[in-house]
């Protein structure tokens, strides 16, 4: 069974506070106990020492030293918490001025001494060969003092402990709850259709930073892809409309001019050939839909790049010298990177047919592989009429076309693959002039370690 957990942050920390605290308690006990301990060690080795002192002294000169031994003892400042008693066999007092009665032989930790109730002695009772007792007593009151000074400070500092961490559990969770309230405030405002909204944060390197920059950075890409869904739907049926008034329009000149089987078929051929351009059109849609859904990264291997870029180039060669374009290539070999081999050659296929599509005759097309310290950069340049810097970014876009390319074949959905094909390989794209022309750059990572997710 599990134990309820607080459910805030000041619960949470206060439960953090309260075990730190008896853990504290613990810990000052068991240094309370070894202090005590080491004291009454301490004060057991004086009354020994005192005892087998006075025996020596009975020893060499009987009763008689043992007695000035004892008032010795007593009349010296040294020993002013010191206990002696001497009796002989009828318990007459010989010597000493303890107060107290007669113990039995042996260890006595708690022997009552003086007229006050508290006041206890450790003493030791010696049994001599003439008959006589030996009663050598140490006053307790010192140990009992270190012990209740030790368990006060122990409490303080537990007590301080205490409200530190309670006072540490409201001020951290005031902090938490207003940066949770910042998150907050921006879900309630996303929630409430300010899809511009954005998370607050400093400029520090803390949790809370960070996780806000994440959340701002997903929030971005949110919202790239509502406006990316926006544009397709509406791209979708503005670039529909024209394959499909054409198909009503063969549809309907079918039924209302044609008079025989020859007609007919014409007519169905042209319809199955809008068909087919409006099916080849969806297959791409679905095919970028696919690439971004990132899914595809789980087929990635080591692929070798130089490979794919000779085989795609001597393919397309004959076609963009049949189209009276010039090919030339600068490939180092045996460049590698970790990717998925289809869809590189994919996205070299529709760069090159982009500069041939949209540039005139004569304009020669530069494919260019080279390795860097880290990186592997992929350069398709031509000498065509470019992009302005304007519109580098729109043409990334579904259904992107600019006006000088309104009437050439196509969609616009060639360089928004090639954006596809790049975030999924965690590769920068970057669109820049080659005065003159376009100059696409690709930059792929060599390895699995090294690819990390782009940033803004």
């Amino acid at each position: 069974m599990r134990l309820p957990l607080p459910r805030t942050t000041f619960g949470l920390v206060a439960l953090v506070s309260l075990s730190l605290a008896a853990a504290a308690l613990l810990l000052g006990r068991f240094v309370h106990y070894v202090a005590h301990e080491a004291l009454e060690v301490q004060l057991d080795r004086r009354i020994d020492g005192e005892t087998r002192s006075l025996i020596g002294a009975f020893d060499q000169g009987g009763r008689p030293a043992l007695v000035v031994a004892v008032t010795a003892r007593e009349n010296s400042s040294g020993a002013s918490d010191m206990g002696y008693l001497l009796v002989d066999h009828a318990n007459r007092r010989l010597a000493g001025r303890l107060r107290s009665e007669v113990p039995s032989p042996g260890w006595r930790e708690f022997l009552p001494i003086g007229d006050e109730a508290h006041e206890v002695a450790q003493a030791l009772t010696t049994r001599l060969t003439d008959g006589s007792t030996l009663v050598v007593a140490a006053n307790r009151t010192p140990i009992q003092e270190i012990d209740a000074a030790i368990s006060r400070m122990l409490f303080v500092i537990v007590g301080i402990m205490m409200v530190i961490g309670i006072g540490g559990a409201w001020g951290l969770g005031a902090v938490v709850r207003r940066r949770l309230n910042r998150i907050n405030a921006t879900a309630q405002a996303i929630i409430a259709g300010d899809h511009t909204s954005r998370v607050p944060h400093g400029v520090t390197d803390g949790e809370f930073d960070r996780l806000a920059q994440n959340l701002n950075r997903m929030l971005d890409r949110n919202a790239e892809l509502l406006e990316n869904l926006r544009q397709v739907s509406s791209d979708i049926a503005h670039d529909l409309r024209t394959p499909l008034a054409r198909q009503q329009q063969v549809l309907e000149s079918a039924l209302a001019g044609a008079h025989d089987p020859i007609e007919y078929r014409r007519a169905i051929e042209t319809a199955a050939g809008n068909g087919r351009e409006i099916l080849d059109l969806f297959a791409a849609l679905l095919r970028i839909s696919e690439i971004e859904t990132l899914d595809i990264r789980s087929t990635f291997v080591d692929v070798d790049l130089s490979e794919v870029i000779e085989r795609v180039t001597d393919a397309f060669r004959p076609d963009v010298e049949v189209a009276e374009h010039r090919l030339e290539i600068d490939i180092s070999p045996d460049v590698r990177v970790y990717g998925d081999a289809r869809l590189l050659a994919q996205l070299l296929v529709n760069l090159i047919e982009n500069g041939v599509r949209h540039t005139s005759r004569g304009t020669t097309i530069l494919v260019r592989l080279k390795p860097t310290e880290d990186n592997v950069i992929l350069l398709v340049a031509d000498n065509g009429p470019g992009i302005p810097s304007e519109d580098r970014d729109k043409v990334l876009r579904r259904f992107a076309r600019l006006e000088h390319s309104r009437t050439t074949p196509g969609y616009g959905l060639g360089l928004s693959m090639v954006a596809a094909i790049a975030r999924a390989h965690f590769a920068s794209l970057k669109l820049s002039s080659a005065e003159p022309g376009l100059a696409v750059e690709v930059e792929l990572s060599r390895s699995a370690v090294d690819m990390q997710p782009a940033r803004p």
